[in-house]
């Protein structure tokens, strides 16, 4: 095993190999290949930091390092710098390789004077290589709230005392625009992803939500639904409490609410809410679009549902996730508006809704009568976003 630097005959087989790493892992396709692609001619690249890991004269693995920025509270930046994409292939995967070549080029960037790095990733993985949650450090993620520990926002300090020495107290980190170039230049990306072999795009279990989010409360964590969640929601959604009041029916097998997860959870904006610590999704929350529903939307305004298991009733859960669903829709999207409603024969879900901004606009009528055996009354609510 040889680590070197990165050399021009490289970059097509580095970003191939970038390409199948990252294959349908946090999104279906990926765009890792092309943020490499473009960040060479990057102001922001560095190439001294730039290397490759190979076996036998075969690449097999890459990391590259970027300059980045901190904002200070008074307004000033700071230099700062981050790492990524680091990829190993499917092949050489979960054998050490990926942590090697971590601490080697961690090793290097310390001796050419990378005092602080920033980045997103899993703790699990990087605490082995000195990696800590960044808000111990009191960097907060620009798009999070300052008081939030963002569990995949992690930091180390690879000069001590680097942070002090520079007059940094507290300070917020806001990814380079480098990494956003896909999201920026789709039809760019389209035609460059087109020149490597054609793959299967797959929406899995375990992808990251919209723009790579889960997002975390005091208590709760949100977080993509897995098929390994079915036998858990089946205990809650079978409960003639629960469904009925939300307006769906209830679930009658495991294999039902294995396939609901699958298809209806199984999208970019519904989320299962997890209580800290158990693993265990004990509801849902999300936004689709309103086309249909039995309330009265405005053109193209998403329609906003939740549901909680009964034990879990009267806690302020459901406000805490919803405060944190349109906190995440406000600061991520355009989307000028939302609509919810509840039955009047279930008030609470209004004052939930009430909590969050949302104010009543009037009635409608839910004619369904499958769910409680009558038609039912709703009361609509709308959350303008004064943007």
């Amino acid at each position: 095993m040889n680590i070197r630097l990165e050399e021009p005959k490289d970059y097509r087989e580095v970003e191939t190999l970038t390409r199948e790493a990252f294959w349908n892992v946090y999104r279906p396709g990926c765009t890792e290949h092309f943020v490499l692609n473009q960040y060479r001619t990057n102001p922001d690249f560095i190439p001294e930091l730039d290397f490759v890991m190979e076996e036998d004269g075969i690449i097999m693995g890459h990391i590259m390092f970027s300059k980045a920025e901190l904002s200070l509270d008074d307004g000033s930046r700071k230099h700062s710098w981050t790492f990524g994409p680091i990829s190993i292939h499917p092949d050489y995967k979960r054998k050490g390789y990926g942590l090697k070549l971590l601490n080697y080029a961690l090793g290097q960037a310390r001796k050419i004077g990378v005092g602080f790095l920033c980045m997103e990733g899993n703790i699990d993985f990087y605490k082995h290589a000195g990696f800590d949650l960044a808000c111990k450090f009191k960097i907060h993620y620009h798009d999070e709230p300052r008081d939030a520990e963002v569990p995949y926002f992690l930091a180390q300090e690879l000069i001590p005392g680097w942070l002090s020495a520079n007059g940094i107290m507290e300070a917020t980190y806001c990814p380079p625009k480098g990494y956003f170039v896909a999201d920026e230049n789709p039809e760019t990306f389209e035609a460059y992803d087109a020149t490597f072999p054609k793959k299967e795009k797959l929406r899995l279990p375990g992808q990251l939500g919209y723009d790579g989010v889960m997002m975390e409360t005091n208590r709760l964590l949100l977080r993509p639904w897995l098929e390994s969640d079915a036998e858990t929601l089946f205990k809650y959604a079978s409960d003639p409490d629960v469904g009925p009041r939300a307006g769906w029916p209830l679930h009658k097998t495991v294999k039902e609410s294995q396939e609901i997860i699958r298809t209806v959870f199984h999208n970019d904006t519904t989320w299962a809410i997890e209580l800290k610590g158990t693993g265990e999704p004990i509801g849902c929350i999300g936004y689709l679009p309103s086309d249909g529903c039995k309330i009265p939307a405005r053109n193209g305004e998403p329609l906003v549902g939740y549901w909680i298991a009964k034990p879990y009733w009267n806690k302020g859960i459901c406000t805490e996730a919803l405060k944190k669903m349109v906190w995440h829709i406000y600061e991520s999207t355009t989307i000028p508006s939302l609509i919810s409603g509840h039955f009047i024969s279930n008030p609470a879900s209004g004052r939930v809704m009430e909590k969050c901004g949302f104010v009543a606009t009037g009635e409608t009528y839910f004619d369904e009568t499958q769910y409680q055996g009558e038609g039912k009354p709703i009361r609509v609510l709308r959350l303008d976003f004064k943007r």
